[in-house]
């Protein structure tokens, strides 16, 4: 016995963008997303290595200059599952921590990389008052639909509790303007150009 099934229903497109925009919109969080600028050395970069001096106040060691934007994520802090690994022993400079694995979900449009960070910032009337958390991306993997389009970025994340207060000053020392523009969902480039 064959049964029927209506056209309507055979290949219909769903719009992962569009579900995902959704969700990020009613769950997702303000955070500020810094990216480093590969086209913008910082005075510490070291042609020879291509690293940066680690001490560096202006880049954090990096080498690079960073743009810093404002986007909405979706935190997924019980990272269990394909792409999480549960808790794990992290030695940093200020000793071992016990670190959970944390997902961070960004829509396709911001392409987030590897090394790149999540500022976790109180607001206050839409603008960022204080550093709660810095987050370094250490993966990255996009979720493919239909016809293998990036429909949305997963991004495990690493708690940076060193570089916390580095991040504070430099909240702290970036222009109005600049925090403005942020808070309109606009870019800055920090350190600024004129700074020595």
């Amino acid at each position: 016995m064959m049964k029927y099934v209506h056209d309507s229903f055979v290949n219909v497109p769903i719009d992962l963008r569009h579900d995902a925009k959704i969700l990020t919109d009613e769950f997702g969080i303000d955070v500020l997303y810094v990216r480093q600028c590969k086209y913008v050395k910082c005075s510490c970069f070291d042609d020879l290595n291509k690293t940066g001096n680690p001490d560096c106040p202006m880049c954090h060691g990096s080498g690079w200059f960073s743009s810093i934007q404002k986007v909405k994520a979706i935190e997924s802090r019980n990272a269990q599952g394909a792409y999480g690994s549960g808790s794990s022993l992290a030695k940093m400079d200020i000793g071992i921590t016990d670190q959970m694995s944390e997902i961070f979900y960004i829509q396709q449009q911001y392409n987030p990389k590897e090394r790149d960070f999540l500022l976790k910032v109180t607001w206050k009337d839409g603008m960022p008052v204080d550093i709660l958390k810095v987050l370094e991306i250490i993966n990255v993997w996009e979720m493919r639909g239909d016809d293998g389009r990036n429909e949305l970025n997963g991004c495990v994340i690493s708690d940076r509790t060193d570089l916390v207060n580095a991040y504070r000053k430099m909240l702290a020392t970036l222009p109005k303007k600049a925090i403005y523009q942020m808070a309109k969902g606009g870019k800055s480039i920090w350190p600024s150009i004129t700074q020595p």
